[in-house]
């Protein structure tokens, strides 16, 4: 990873954005970060880390206090490559917000892919913060070890002993996995192991009597049940023959009865049908005839509406011959009128139009001269008006000018000199910054009392919560002493059930021993007994039979031993389970004692009390035995809830206890540093006041500051007034130029209005000339009424002659054309009638013929007799199936008799075959049922013995895995793999640290691990002679630790995906001398071969002269601009 450009906005005591070009710092290897202490420079890698996983780790809960009081955003951005060229780039963006005093909410989150383009990968905060550590491989723990030295912590590796050094690398690399992590793994797979044996156990017993003999048994008794059911199977085949035979006459006999009543029945139903039938055939005959009919009638009521028509059309010709000769004789009248007075109308209608136009000129000319007499009016209106109107321009201008003067002089005595107004300008600026220093002084002082008190607080609330960790720690140690007792109390139980459990298995198998002895003893007299002198034993083979003692003595069950045996093998099942419930006990004592320890170390050196061993049961009867470690197990359940529950409260609330003291104890140093910042502030304040007071002096000390600001009003008012009077004299230039534009056009105005008003006169004269004479040719045809009026009714005479000569030829016309269609309809009604006629005739000849022989001597008729739509075909369908169903009963009857054969049983027979055949089913169903269960059985006996013996092979196997288990814990006990392990890593680290001290000292010293742990010196200048690291001057040790540093740096990013090609020291350089302080930069410029950029965090000025590119940070001002940055190049 190589970094590209920071950006930084609102973090700590930067507020202006700043942005850090690295590609142009890194480029010579080494750079510095310099500035003075408290000036931002560890603000630069906060913005970093911030950037990245959105965190600061010197900060409360990470980000608290972290934006500038003076802003209400934070901003940073990072751009970074993975891999050198950074073809690919990432960006990493970050805005927070504040939400109160100290606290910040993120307002924008983004990671940026930049390529040809730029796409966004990630915009929320934990997707971007998943995003980052996938891309990198390194969480912020990871990163912040791997780049950054920080301050206080140069050397403290190379000093640590064997002890902390080891748990250094433990958080370092992460090699908790392979300590306590491991031997809880083990112990817990150890757990399962034993619990896996307790549960194959537990189950063995549960199986039962599972041997050979078992299985044997129950594969005789169910080949014995399979014998039954073949029996019983023989008798059922020959009770279902009988039945069958019996059944199939029996089903006959059923089945003619059945028909024989069907058959009767259906008799009852012919005559029935037989009138159904006689019904259907008069329907047949009258759907034939109604054609006929129905054209007959038809053809009667035709004939009776062409009548109607043909008398109806007559009357209607008639009445259209009236109507027409009436109309006729109207038109030839009023064609007669119209002749006789149409030249009238047109002679006056051209005398008026001719007068109407005269009129109409003799109107407009009238207008024309009012309309000019109006305008010659106006005219002289506007000439009076102008004519004031300039006389009260030229008196306005003569006072404008007048005045304007005046104000020329009033200005010429408030001006103030160029000298005057510098000279207060500065003493005012100076004054300004005096006051505005005394004010942040006395604030600043008492913002450093508020402090001081509330540090005071703070540090008598962080002694309080010391003594109540104190006290609650003595409550934790006690309890957790009284926890190790309740644990020593149930390794006693363990071991006391142990030895029960023993004592049983000793029990059990001396009883199994009596069993079996009893047993054989009872064999061996039955086998005796059996053996005929002079024949060979089944056994041995010889003829000569000597008769034990046994077989001379009475052997019975030992009722009493089984009863034992079954008591102990419970006890024991029970022991199976309790010892299960002990481990489990134990082993959640183990794990929550070894948490409690972690989770507060100083239980690891609280003394264990010392306790006496519990009292033995080995005395007591085994019943006894065991009911003792019940009643102890039940109480000790009791005490050990009643213990976990009480520490785990009180460290609890230990921790919450410390908890708040490391956030007090976090503020306390932010509030320290806080007033040390006050203290440091005040003094530059007090320093720069002095300064501003001297100045004052030097410019203007016969003025006191105090009247500046009379003096600053005195000069301010002469400017007002002076600008005053500038603006007024502007104003009246204004006013003056537009008075002489508005005279000038108000003189024009007059000049062009008399003109005006001559030329109107003179159109008036002439107008009334022409009036005059029109009126001269209208004369007096216009007195009474007006020429247009006369003209108009003229007009509307002759439009009423046109208009209703032809209205009257239009009713002519329709009358003639209603004359023609009542003609026409005469003469086609009285077609119709004749062809009705003709069509009755003929349709009542085909009625006769058709009727003649049916019944049917009137249409009427044949419409009673029909059926309704479907009724034929339904009865049709009944007679139909009336018939078939006689003839299938006939055709059944028939059948079934022939089947029968003569043959016939009584119902007592039938009862009789069915009772016997349900009889010899049930016999064979319990036979079947008999066989099943004995196979169920003979199953079960099969399959429990083979689990038993693979039983037995589970155990041996776990007890294998249980002995190897309990190995590798002894192997793991303690710390000592992860100690293996650190010293590996160690060695490691040593390696590459050599190599690096030897580059940077041609090749003089290397660095060893002894046999302790510890780290040694070997000068390889003085014959290889090995001293240890305390014997180093200040220089070998700046530079054994750098080489440690970037060692531990490199394992650590051995971790990531992509090697970081950065890291800064954060040191303070100041405590070396110019000496050391050579040795240390020429150092520093030999990593550059390791394509590796380092950055100096620092202060000292001899270093800074030393390094060709620096960053340098400005440091805040106070109630001013923030943190700012710039870059030097040599």
């Amino acid at each position: 990873m190589k970094p590209i450009l920071l950006t930084i906005k609102g973090l700590h005591s930067f507020r202006e954005e700043q942005t850090i070009d690295f590609a142009g710092l890194s480029g010579a290897g080494v750079f510095g970060i310099f500035g003075p202490t408290g000036s931002g420079k560890s603000s630069i890698l906060d913005a970093m880390t911030l950037a990245l996983y959105g965190k600061v780790e010197r900060a409360a809960n990470n980000t608290h206090g972290i934006l500038n009081h003076a802003e209400d955003q934070l901003a940073v951005s990072f751009t970074f490559a993975l891999q050198s060229g950074h073809r690919v780039s990432y960006k990493v963006e970050r805005v927070f917000k504040r939400t109160d005093e100290t606290k910040v909410k993120t307002a924008l989150c983004r990671l940026i892919e930049i390529k040809d383009e730029q796409t966004v990968l990630a915009d929320k905060a934990n997707e971007v913060n998943k995003k980052v550590e996938e891309l990198l491989g390194l969480t912020i723990d990871d990163f912040t070890r791997a780049v950054v030295l920080p301050q206080g912590k140069f050397a403290e590796f190379l000093s640590l002993k064997g002890a902390e050094r080891r748990h250094m690398l433990q958080r370092l690399f992460n090699l908790e996995q392979y300590g306590d992590r491991l031997v809880k793994k083990l112990r817990r797979r150890a757990q399962e192991a034993a619990a896996k044996k307790n549960e194959m156990l537990a189950e063995q017993s549960g199986l039962g009597d599972a041997g050979e003999d078992a299985l044997k048994q129950a594969e005789q008794q169910f080949h014995e049940a399979n014998a039954r059911l073949e029996a019983a199977e023989k008798k059922r085949v020959r009770a279902k023959e009988r039945f069958e035979n019996h059944q199939e006459i029996w089903n006959l006999q059923t089945e003619r009865d059945e028909y024989e009543r069907r058959e009767k029945k259906l008799e009852e139903r012919r005559p029935y049908i037989t009138d159904l039938t006689e019904r259907l055939k008069e329907a047949e005959t009258a759907l034939a005839l109604e054609p006929y009919a129905d054209r007959y009638t038809e053809a009667v009521r035709r004939k009776q509406r062409a009548e109607q028509e043909h008398e109806l059309a007559k009357r209607k010709s008639e009445a259209e011959t009236v109507s027409f000769t009436r109309q006729n004789e109207a038109y030839e009248a009023w064609r007669a009128h119209k002749a006789e007075q149409e030249p009238k109308l047109v002679k006056e209608d051209e005398l008026y139009q001719r007068l109407s136009a005269i009129e109409q000129k003799l109107l407009e000319a009238k207008k024309e001269a009012e309309k000019t007499n109006a305008e010659h009016s106006k005219k002289e209106e506007e000439y009076e008006a102008a004519s004031k109107q300039l006389a009260g321009v030229k008196d306005r201008l003569t006072r404008g000018k007048n005045r304007q003067n005046e104000l020329k002089e009033e200005l010429k005595a408030v001006q103030v000199t160029a000298n005057e107004r510098k000279k207060c300008q500065t003493a005012a600026q100076l004054a300004a910054g005096f006051q505005q220093t005394q004010e942040q002084i006395t604030k600043e002082r008492a913002n450093l009392t508020t402090q001081l008190k509330n540090m005071e607080k703070l540090n008598g609330e962080s002694e309080s919560l010391t003594a109540k960790a104190k006290i609650e720690e003595e409550d934790i140690t006690h309890a957790y002493q009284t926890l190790q007792t309740v644990y020593h109390m149930v390794c006693e139980t363990e071991r006391s059930l142990k030895a029960a459990a023993e004592r049983a298995d000793k029990t059990q198998a001396d009883l199994r021993r009596r069993s079996e002895e009893a047993r054989t003893a009872a064999l061996t007299k039955e086998l005796s007994e059996k053996l005929i002198e002079g024949k060979p034993c089944p056994v041995c083979g010889s003829t000569q039979h000597d008769r034990p003692r046994s077989a001379h003595e009475t052997f019975s069950p030992d009722t009493a031993v089984q009863e034992q045996l079954q008591q102990v093998e419970a006890l024991l099942s029970e022991a199976a389970a309790l010892s299960q419930e002990v481990l489990t006990a134990k082993v959640a004592l183990e794990e929550q004692s070894g948490r409690f320890t972690e989770e507060c170390p100083f239980l690891q050196s609280a003394r264990v009390p010392e306790l006496e061993a519990a009292s033995s049961i080995s005395g007591r009867p085994l019943d006894e035995a065991f009911s003792a470690v019940r009643l102890e197990w039940k109480q000790m359940k009791q005490d050990m809830l009643s213990v976990k529950e009480k520490v785990t409260r009180l460290i609890s609330a230990h921790q919450q206890t410390v908890k708040q003291a490391e956030q007090l104890a976090e503020r306390i140093r932010y509030e320290e540093k806080e007033a040390d910042r006050l203290r440091h502030s005040l003094e530059e304040l007090e320093s720069l006041s002095e300064s501003r007071l001297n100045q004052y002096n030097e410019v203007c000390g016969d003025i006191p500051p105090n009247r500046i600001d009379a003096w600053q009003a005195s000069i301010d008012e002469k400017d007002r007034q002076a600008e005053e009077c500038e603006k007024r004299i502007e104003t009246s230039i204004a006013f003056l130029k537009e008075h002489e534009e508005e005279k000038e056009r108000l003189q024009e105005m007059k000049h062009r209005l008399e003109r005006e008003r001559l030329e109107l006169h003179y159109a008036s004269e002439r107008l009334q000339q022409v009036i005059d004479g029109y009126e001269q040719e209208l004369g007096t045809a216009a007195e009474e009424t007006s020429i247009s009026a006369k003209l108009e009714a003229v007009r509307q005479e002759l439009q009423l002659l046109k208009s209703k000569e032809q209205s009257l030829f239009d009713a002519l016309k329709q009358a003639q054309q209603s004359l023609n269609d009542a003609k026409g309809r005469e003469s086609g009604s009285l077609m119709s009638l004749r062809d009705a006629e003709t069509s009755l005739e003929k349709a009542q000849n085909d009625w006769r013929v058709r009727s003649k022989d049916t019944g049917f001597t009137e249409p009427d008729q044949v419409k009673k007799s029909l059926l309704p739509q479907g009724r034929a075909e339904e009865m049709k369908k009944e007679i139909d199936e009336f018939l078939d169903t006689s003839k299938q009963l006939s055709a059944n009857i028939s059948r079934v008799t022939d089947k029968l054969a003569d043959r016939r049983i009584s119902e007592e027979e039938w009862t009789a075959s069915v009772s016997l055949l349900k009889q010899a089913e049930a016999e064979s169903g319990a036979a079947m049922e008999e066989k099943g269960a004995q196979a169920k059985a003979y199953a079960v006996m099969q399959k429990q013995h083979k689990r038993f013996k693979e039983i037995e092979a589970e155990l041996k196997s776990w007890q294998t895995q249980i002995d190897r288990l309990d190995k590798l814990q002894s192997v793991c006990k303690g710390n000592t793999f992860v100690e293996f392990l650190a010293e590996e890593q160690l060695e490691s680290v040593a390696r590459d640290a050599s190599a690096r001290l030897g580059a940077l000292t041609r090749q003089r010293y290397a660095i060893l691990v002894d046999s302790e742990g510890g780290f040694v010196m070997r000068d390889d200048a003085n014959g290889g002679v090995k001293r240890p690291v305390s014997s180093l001057s200040g220089g070998e040790t700046f530079l054994t630790s750098l080489s440690l540093a970037l060692a531990l740096s490199a394992q650590i990013q051995l971790r990531g995906q992509y090697p970081l090609q950065f890291f800064f020291l954060d040191e303070g350089f100041g405590t070396l001398d110019q000496g050391l302080l050579d040795t240390v930069v020429t150092a520093l410029e030999k990593l550059q071969s390791d394509n590796l950029s380092v950055g100096v965090i620092s202060h000292v000025q001899e270093l800074r002269a030393r390094l060709p590119k620096k960053l340098i940070v400005h440091p805040s001002e106070p109630g001013g601009k923030g943190t700012r940055v710039t870059l030097e190049i040599m």
